[in-house]
């Protein structure tokens, strides 16, 4: 222990010297009666002291200087020179290299966030910036009962269109600026999940705290006192704050995505760490768009905030669609919000009441052992063979011209005609959709129900399209397609639901016949077409145009339940050709221009920064492992058959796409497997949670 004695030169017996350390947040007041934020207290230590130790210190000094008695537990050390935490309160001070120049700060690790979530409500969040991200994210999603608290991540972005008001001024949603405010679970409330704070499973297990204040139970480290009603986050407001408003991120370019998406945090580091203040604004977001799952009995916030996110990211234009893809959106959404206003839509939806035998019946299913569920032929692999047309641009085809086509297996074989085969006529051409980009081009307007393949060769991508007859073939077609792109077959299991997916998708943008001449009520007209449909087809159809779309559409989707109408969206949304694209500012090895690359949920993409058209395709599934040059900023990929990928990232750190790429790999793993537990240690292994593991 430091004796205090000062020599004649100033300096301190025992080698000690003096460490600055700031404290905040102290109960303390300045001679004109106004709080003091921080108070600097100079403490005696010496190097080979601990961390531990000059807290201790420094806790004594503040007992006898100022009288302050508290609680210091959610205070830890930090080092705003040096960008981190002094954690480890066993470590010497020369161990993390502070000497006597360096000023700490003595601060606690839970403050406020202000936190945006998918469906642009706001909520003031206590948040421990200590720990790391991917932590935090889990706090955050634990709070407002989202599963899968993997799949979401922290965005940081420019708030400077409305400045926010004190966040006490508002009430429970309603106020200017949006903020929910954390209510009381109301008993009577059915919960969505049985690990839903204010269930009874919950109840039984979390202690009660009531001396704590509804107004300060927004805290995650009073998960027991009060919560966000369920029912503001399962029913979004129609219309967003206007500051939420104020803050759309409305893309006029790649670029303009490439840019935003260097705003992720890196979720092994803090938030502190990431120059996050207290009362900074985040944005929480759905960022690896494979989603496992989406169960409507313990999902409902999720799948309407994944809902939400879907609509804005329509409505702003960051993923196109054609006019018919759109006002399907819009009448669901219609349909949707219709629902919201009916409170008995609640009941509805719940799950609650089904009987013993229908929940068996669920759980074979889950399980796999339900007599519907298919397991595929596996004596032979199906075949699909029809009359096709066929495109192939910048070659001998200038146009579609019609060939008989078989499919087997991953392989398209055409011939001129059906007897072709039978005569054992060798195929005019064949080649393997293994890998390919399938991209859907259908106008149920113009009777076009086309494929577009881009198939991967060592010069690039070759692209050739293919146009069926009807919507049945195309179903089957372009299911068969996409399977075949990931190097499955026909005979896979999936195969018959891929089918069946599609042609509900173009089931739902078909006008239907019986409900063009039903009758309007008062609420149907009451629609505001800005917030159902993206400015470019509202500016080409005209306000009214989109309302009668609607109105007479809306009639389709009256057996939908609420949940099931927002699974149907997403699904739609699933099933668009820019789904889940997510684009950053890369330099390939050899170019001397910038390009761009995209991560989606199975591929990883080249792409032309001008037209965002595929060069090349790499999927995950072919990558057999990766390394980071911390110093070059390098990301190198080695993927099966030798064709490498090497490519510098110019105006992002090389971590968020190292998460990117290892997320994505994790996830598919879990999906492949069937497997929802979550390996943090795979995980971060996966994602490069520890930089040093890496160099």
């Amino acid at each position: 222990m430091t004796s205090g004695f000062r020599r004649a030169d100033g300096t301190y017996a025992d080698n000690a010297w003096e460490l600055n350390i700031i404290v905040t947040d102290l109960p303390l007041k300045n001679e004109q009666g106004e709080p003091v934020t921080e108070q600097r207290v100079p403490v005696l230590v010496r190097s080979e002291d601990s961390v531990g130790y000059a807290i201790s210190r420094l806790v004594e000094a503040l007992k006898m200087k100022f009288d302050v008695t508290q609680d210091w537990s959610d205070y830890e050390m930090w080092w705003p020179k040096k960008n981190k935490w002094l954690m480890n309160s066993n470590h010497a001070l020369v161990r993390e290299e502070v000497q006597a120049d360096a000023e700490l700060c003595f601060t606690k690790k839970h403050k406020t966030l202000r936190l945006q979530l998918p469906d642009l409500q706001y909520a003031n969040i206590r948040v421990d910036f200590s720990s790391k991200v991917f932590s935090a994210v889990k706090e955050i999603c634990r709070f407002f009962d989202i599963r899968r608290p993997e799949e979401l991540s922290l965005l940081k972005v420019a708030e400077t269109a409305v400045k926010h008001r004190d966040s006490s001024k508002h009430g429970n949603g309603s106020g200017n600026d949006g903020l929910i405010a954390p209510n009381v679970l109301n008993p009577s409330m059915t919960p969505t999940s049985p690990y839903t704070p204010g269930s009874p499973m919950y109840n039984t297990l979390t202690p009660k705290n009531k001396g704590l204040s509804p107004l300060s139970a927004n805290s995650l480290e009073l998960l027991d006192a009060a919560f966000i009603d369920p029912r503001v986050l399962m029913k979004s407001p129609q219309k967003p704050s206007p500051a939420a408003l104020a803050n759309l991120f409305r893309p006029k370019s790649l670029h303009d995505k490439a840019k935003r998406n260097t705003g992720w945090l890196d979720s092994s580091k803090s938030l502190m760490e990431q120059r996050v203040k207290e009362n900074d604004t985040m944005l929480l977001r759905f960022k690896f768009y494979s989603f496992y799952d989406l169960n409507p009995k313990y999902d409902a916030i999720r799948i309407n905030q994944l809902y939400e996110q879907a609509r804005w990211t329509l409505l702003c234009e960051e993923v196109d669609c054609t006019e018919e893809e759109m006002i399907m959106f819009a009448t669901l959404q219609f349909h949707i919000s219709r629902l919201a206003e009916n409170i008995a839509d609640d009941a509805e939806d719940d799950d609650k009441n089904k009987d013993i035998d229908e929940a068996l019946h669920e759980l074979e299913d889950s399980l796999g052992m339900g007599g519907n569920n298919p397991k595929g032929d596996i004596t032979s692999v199906p075949e699909l063979a029809n009359y096709i047309k066929f495109f192939k641009p910048k070659k001998l085809i200038k146009s579609y011209k019609k060939f008989w086509f078989l499919f087997k297996d991953t392989t398209i074989s055409y011939y001129k005609s059906e007897d072709d085969v039978s005569n054992r006529i060798p195929p005019v051409d064949k080649f393997s959709v293994k890998g390919a980009e399938v991209v859907p081009e259908v106008n149920i307007k113009d009777n076009k129900y086309a494929i577009r393949l881009m198939l991967p060769t060592a010069e690039g991508m070759n692209e050739v399209g293919l146009r069926c007859e009807d919507d049945e073939t195309y179903s089957q077609w372009m299911a068969a397609c996409k399977l075949a792109a990931k190097g499955k077959t026909m005979a896979d299991s999936s195969y018959t639901s891929e089918v069946d997916n599609l042609k509900t998708l173009l089931k739902m943008q078909r006008t239907g016949s019986s409900g063009s001449s039903a009758h309007h009520s008062a609420d149907d007209v009451n629609i505001e077409p800005e917030y159902f449909v993206a400015r470019r087809h509202l500016k080409k159809l005209g306000n009214k145009n989109v309302t009668k779309k609607i109105q007479d559409l809306v009639t389709n989707y009256n057996s939908h339940t609420s949940i099931n109408a927002k699974l149907d969206y997403i699904k739609a949304w699933q099933a668009l050709p820019e789904f889940g694209l997510t684009h950053f500012y890369i330099r390939f090895k050899g170019s001397r221009r910038e390009e761009l690359a995209a991560f989606a949920f199975n591929r990883l993409i080249r792409m032309d920064p001008n037209t965002g058209e595929a060069i090349k395709t790499w999927r995950y599934n072919t990558m057999k492992e990766w390394s980071v040059n911390w110093e070059s900023k390098n990301l190198m990929i080695n993927v099966a058959g030798g064709d490498d990928v090497n490519f510098h990232c110019s105006k992002q750190s090389p971590k968020v796409l190292h998460e990117f790429l290892g997320g994505y790999i994790f996830l598919s793993m879990r999906n492949k497997d069937n497997d929802d537990r979550l390996d943090e240690n795979l995980f971060h292994r996966l994602t490069g949670g520890s930089i040093e593991q890496d160099r």
